[in-house]
């Protein structure tokens, strides 16, 4: 998508107290996987507060998976987006723009992370990278 600045949005880390291993499945069926959700990132948009639960790395940026309407349309089934480390209040900005696909939307081989349960918008995030393969 062309960059949209509507999607950058402001948001809020409000992390656990201890991550959480939550069951997931991945782009490959035989291969089951694990959601290492360390909190959520906590946002508005048109008047609806969204949360979404994300993994923590090593130096503090966050990881989202998540599903919108667009998926399967105009982007792949599901993408991800990165921040950087939350801020010392706990202030995240949320950039769409850089929603990327996972390597499953160019491969078959793929044993990518589907979203946790509840990471699914009820937006059309049209911003971030389209489905590689348009139908």
């Amino acid at each position: 998508f062309e960059y949209a600045p509507e999607w950058v949005v402001d948001a809020r880390w409000e992390p656990y107290p201890e991550p959480r291993e939550v069951p997931i499945s991945t782009a490959n069926p035989l291969v089951d996987g694990v959601h290492r959700s360390a909190g959520e990132v906590v946002f508005r948009r048109h008047g609806h507060e969204y949360r979404l639960q994300a993994e923590q790395g090593r130096l503090g940026e966050l990881t989202i998976t998540f599903h919108d309407e667009t998926n399967g349309r105009t982007t792949d089934d599901w993408r991800k987006v990165e921040t950087p480390r939350p801020r010392p209040d706990g202030s995240v900005v949320l950039d769409f723009n850089r929603a990327i696909n996972y390597p499953s939307a160019f491969t078959a081989y793929g044993t990518c992370p589907m979203p946790v349960r509840g990471n699914s918008l009820d937006l059309a995030v049209e911003a971030g990278e389209k489905t590689p393969n348009p139908a």
